[in-house]
């Protein structure tokens, strides 16, 4: 049996991971991401990868501080979360804020590589110190470009989810 966490972590697996899709429907905004990935020495497959467990992560991070104020840990107070809180956690939370609520379990080894990675970045040294920070810019880039095309004054995850059920990247 599928415990809360398990839910959420995976739900926030799928929205993660269907920031960059959804932000594609402009062919041009896809070119131009795989060229900077490609310019940061990411490469355009980790750095997919690495954005979208990234935001997983801030998400499940949000989860997490709404059920230490009182919520309920389960899908629907992430799909109560407004995309601007979001925003604003990114800005808001350390490196460690973001990676500390890390799932115990993951849906493949993909995922758990991309957070181990995101793990490791954020304490790295050199040139890919700053690849964390720059994941974390596609995240921002993303959800302002999908709330800016939103005709809805406040969308939360629930939106998300459902933008990402119409285009078909959810199960």
């Amino acid at each position: 049996m599928e415990s809360d966490d398990d839910a959420v972590w995976c739900a926030c697996a799928a929205l993660g991971g269907s920031l960059l899709p959804l932000v594609d429907q402009e062919p041009w905004r896809q070119a131009r991401r795989r060229e900077e990935f490609g310019e940061r020495g990411l490469g355009v497959r980790r750095g997919e990868l690495l954005t979208g467990a990234f935001a997983a992560l801030l998400l499940h991070a949000l989860v997490a501080d709404a059920h230490a104020a009182g919520s309920p840990h389960d899908l629907g107070t992430l799909h109560a979360i407004p995309l601007r809180a979001v925003v604003r956690a990114l800005h808001d939370k350390w490196d460690y804020e973001i990676l500390a609520g890390s799932p115990k379990r993951f849906r493949d080894d993909t995922e758990e590589t991309a957070v181990a990675a995101l793990r490791l970045l954020a304490y790295q040294i050199g040139p890919e110190c700053f690849w964390f920070t720059y994941v974390g810019t596609h995240v921002h880039r993303a959800l302002i470009t999908l709330i800016d095309r939103s005709r809805m004054p406040s969308p939360t995850c629930g939106d998300l989810r459902q933008w990402a059920s119409g285009a078909g990247l959810l199960p």
